[in-house]
């Protein structure tokens, strides 16, 4: 609606008008993943699983975009719903509006809240930061609000300059991958180039190049990397000296706030590493190691190579692989960050035993230059994958699995909940919120996945540290160290079995979700609060028998009765893997 100047008229917005041309999008390259997908099942005779129950994929879309769970009255409406289309809906319900002038939204969605917390993972927003820490999540926070270009969002954050980290969100990112030198005072600037195109080169382009680093490929990496073992030193070099004249350098001495400006002379060779071996002479022209592209005459370095890495074609193929590990559970190239460019090609295959890297890479390529034309929307990236078929398959097989199938995509690939979708499902399945301080500031948090950094929870005297030492046990990433991880261990499962933390936050407690049920008036039938807890833990309603069994606990042992149903449900297979 518009108002005119004597009353209200409907109009068609232009966001209404772009959304359209973007579903419609998203659906042709739907089409596009599910038509690579079962053509190659078909050809290798591989039968598919059925596609995922309603709840199954309720479940693992909210975990997977918003990182939550369903609600009850979330999972009752969507079952009981006959809707044809309710699951494109649900995953529209989402996503947050984008913002338009004279429309107020809510951007405190839970989606944008998981994927901040995602780059943040990505980019090693943490303690080498300090209060930049801040900055940098709440520049990423915006830049998921507004959708900014996937492309413009890494440019931005490669050529950022200013006076103080703590100050300019973007520029964190580029400090962040400072080297001091043994003195723990001054930057050593070469050595944070290197790492500067290390870093950059593994997360927007999905090589690994630290190996080279230090040495020639050559006698080196002819089993693990094809394309590393031609790479030389210098060529690291050269890509380092797109940063040459970028200076990092501690604001006023005090570190860890830093000032990023271009005002160094270039990247020298005689500079001692701290870090490596030392460099021999080697022409120093800032090269891309792929295609050989240059700065332009005058072209500011940094903006040159900000430019050149987000226009080449393995920026998309990378970024296309990384969304789709974390969706799927396993890349089309996997490792994600493990790219062998010698082994992409299917019309130009690898010489014997190497085989071609990706499993399908004419599904990698195309979902590539849907991306590009896009416009580097991530949100359609996350919207097309969700959407397919391939991603709403069942994990239950049926018929005889063998290991061979895993990189056909021919069931969902079930995985442990990463430390933070845990942790935040216990909060939401008993009602019980742990009060978390976020550092140099003055907000309170109630989940993992809204805090800036897993130093949140470390805070001196903290009550929090039980559940910092637990996060890190079922593999919160430090952002420092540590990458994040889904690996199972016996002490995760002694952890949920025994430990106090647990024990404690499944106990009713005034307003908790327990307290709630057993105190609901009109009063609760057992069964009742057996089927609410069967559908906050696991979303979805219980069979009869297990209805049976658990209302007569009980009705027995009441309150003990209803902590041990939802000690024993955080505590099985269906609610800690999806």
């Amino acid at each position: 609606m518009k108002f005119t100047g004597s009353g209200w008229c409907a109009v068609v917005p232009v966001g209404f008008l772009l959304l359209g041309a973007a579903l419609a999008s998203a659906a042709r390259a739907e089409s596009l993943i599910d038509r690579h997908i079962f053509s190659k099942l078909e050809a290798d005779g591989i039968e598919p699983a059925p596609d995922a129950s309603d709840s199954e994929f309720l479940r693992r879309v909210y975990l997977d975009l918003s990182g939550r769970q369903p609600t009850p009255d979330e999972v009752r409406a969507f079952l009981a719903s006959t809707d044809p289309n309710k699951r494109a809906a649900v995953i529209n319900a989402l996503f947050p509006p984008l913002p338009r002038v004279g429309l107020r939204s809510d951007f405190k969605k839970p989606l944008l809240d998981r994927w901040t917390y995602y780059f943040a993972d990505l980019f090693k927003n943490g303690q080498l930061l300090e209060e930049g820490i801040n900055v940098f999540r709440d520049y990423i926070y915006k830049s998921l609000v507004l959708n900014t270009p996937y492309d413009e969002f890494v440019r931005e954050m490669i050529t950022a300059s200013t006076v103080s980290t703590w100050t300019h969100g973007a520029a964190n990112m580029v400090a962040r991958w400072h080297v001091f030198e043994f003195d723990g005072y001054m930057v050593n600037h070469e050595d944070t180039c290197d790492e500067i195109v290390i870093n950059t080169s593994k997360v927007f382009l999905g090589l690994n190049l630290e190996c080279v680093s230090c040495h020639d490929g050559s006698g080196h990496l002819e089993k693990i990397n094809l394309w590393l073992a031609s790479r030389k030193r210098d060529e690291l070099w050269r890509q380092a000296a797109f940063f040459g004249k970028t200076s990092i350098l501690p604001t006023f001495g005090r570190s860890p706030q830093f000032s990023v400006r271009d005002t160094e002379k270039g990247y020298s060779l005689e500079t001692k590493s701290a870090l490596r071996p030392p460099r021999y002479k080697a022409s120093l022209e800032p090269t891309f190691p792929m295609g050989g592209a240059q700065p332009e005459p005058g072209e500011n370095w940094r903006e040159a190579y900000a430019r050149i890495l987000t226009s080449h074609p393995q920026f998309a193929r990378a970024t296309v692989n990384l969304f789709w590990a974390e969706l799927m559970g396993e890349g089309i190239v996997d490792p994600p960050f493990d790219f062998d460019l010698e082994r992409q090609d299917p019309s130009n295959p690898p010489p014997a035993p190497w085989t071609i890297q990706p499993s399908h890479p004419e599904l990698l390529d195309e979902l590539a230059d849907a991306f590009v034309e896009n416009g580097y929307d991530l949100r359609w990236l996350l919207k097309t994958i969700v959407s397919s078929r391939a991603y709403q398959l069942s994990a239950d097989y049926g018929a005889d699995w063998k290991p061979d199938y895993e990189r056909h995509f021919a069931r969902r690939k079930l995985r442990r909940l990463s430390a933070e979708q845990l942790f935040d499902a216990v909060a939401d399945i008993t009602g019980v919120s742990r009060e978390i301080q976020i550092r140099y500031d003055d907000q309170k948090v109630t989940r993992l996945f809204e805090t800036h950094s897993p130093m949140d929870l470390d805070r001196g005297a903290s009550e929090n540290k039980d559940l910092l030492e637990a996060a890190a046990e079922f593999g919160q990433c430090d952002r420092y160290t540590r990458e994040p991880s889904r690996a199972p261990s016996m002490t995760q499962a002694a952890l949920l079995l025994n430990s106090p933390l647990v024990r404690n936050w499944v106990k009713v407690a005034k307003d908790s979700r327990l307290d709630k049920l057993l105190q609901a008036e009109p009063p609760r039938s057992n069964a009742e609060i057996v089927d609410e807890i069967y559908l906050a833990a696991l979303s979805r309603p219980p069979s009869a028998s297990e209805r049976e069994v658990a209302a007569a606990h009980i009705a027995e042992f009441r309150a003990a009765g209803a902590e041990d149903l939802v000690w024993s449900l955080i505590n099985s297979l269906e609610f800690l893997r999806y």
